[in-house]
């Protein structure tokens, strides 16, 4: 099942030329791998963001074991 989402025409024509020079055979198909390029990289802010709060309390990885 297919939907539509509104994007302004400008957002529809980057889109449409970044499909083709990324090589992708479809916008749904590029747009699930930059859901998951995006979902990954929130993981390794988040990671960041935790080993940052634990060098500021003086902790290492091994104290959480």
């Amino acid at each position: 099942m297919t939907t539509t989402i509104a994007v302004s025409p400008e957002v529809a024509k980057e889109l449409k030329l970044l499909k083709i020079e990324e090589g992708h055979e479809s916008l749904d198909e590029m747009v699930r791998k930059i859901l998951i390029e995006y979902k990954k990289r929130r993981f390794l802010e988040a990671g960041e963001k935790f080993r940052k709060r634990m060098e500021e309390k003086g902790l290492k990885p091994a104290d959480l074991t």
